[in-house]
């Protein structure tokens, strides 16, 4: 199932996307904005799989909603203006439409993208091991660490401490590199300085996150807290209820 937002700033183009949405049985529908002002706060906050965003817009044109989005998302253009085709494209998009779409034009876009997301997670799959291997501050010394023993990552000023439990590992890698290293579906960043892997969560009180074998609580801030949630949620009983 991919979620997905519409942006237009003209009603029927919604409603026809809104339609054609409803059509596409891995299609979910989370938003239907006129207001890319508000879609772009909406999309930087929501992991979504899927953008449909119009070119030409009052508050804000296509071309610039695209470079402000900050998470990594797949996007199509729908446009009646063939001319921003070539400048989209440099921006990665996956499909330019142009408007008046039909549905069978729409389908083949989306289907793109779902083809696109099962190649790339097949790829990962292939590519996925049990363990990571890093460079400590020891000279020349490379460390295998099993990820099962990585209870949480601390980014300190000038390295990352890897905490498991038995040992404390420096390197000298970045927050970034390690979080774009470790599989999503295992750890989650819930602070600049703060990395943790999923399975070990033991409680939530407020911004304190407390991990199985781990004394202190690590600090949730409020830019990672809507994603960390939504994880949560997945793993939820009653889960149609907020937290």
């Amino acid at each position: 199932m991919l979620t997905c937002v519409i942006i237009d700033d003209e009603q029927h183009a919604l409603d026809l996307l809104r339609d054609y949405v409803s059509q596409v049985s891995f299609l979910d529908l989370k938003g239907a904005f006129n207001n890319p002002l508000e879609a772009l706060h909406y999309v930087n906050e929501q992991a979504i799989d899927l953008i449909f965003v119009d070119i030409q817009m009052p508050q804000l044109t296509g071309l610039d909603f695209i470079k402000l989005v900050k998470r990594k998302t797949n996007i199509i253009i729908t446009s009646a203006f063939k001319e921003y085709a070539l400048e989209g494209f440099e921006y990665e998009v996956v499909d330019y439409l142009l408007k008046p779409i039909s549905y069978d034009r729409f389908f083949r876009a989306v289907q793109k993208v779902m083809n696109q997301l099962a190649f790339e997670e097949e790829k990962q799959q292939e590519k996925q091991t049990d363990f990571i291997v890093v460079k400590t501050d020891a000279k020349n010394k490379l460390q295998k660490i099993e990820l099962n023993e990585i209870s949480h990552i601390e980014g300190l000023k000038n390295y990352v401490a890897i905490h498991t439990d038995q040992q404390r590992i420096v390197t000298l890698l970045n927050m970034k590199d390690l979080e774009e290293g470790l599989p999503r579906d295992q750890f989650i960043r819930v602070h600049k300085s703060y990395i943790i892997a999923i399975e070990r969560i033991k409680s939530i009180d407020g911004n304190q996150i407390y991990l199985k074998n781990v004394k202190d609580g690590i600090q949730l801030s409020d830019t990672y807290k809507t994603a960390f949630f939504n994880i949560l949620k997945q793993s939820l009983v009653g889960n149609k209820r907020k937290i």
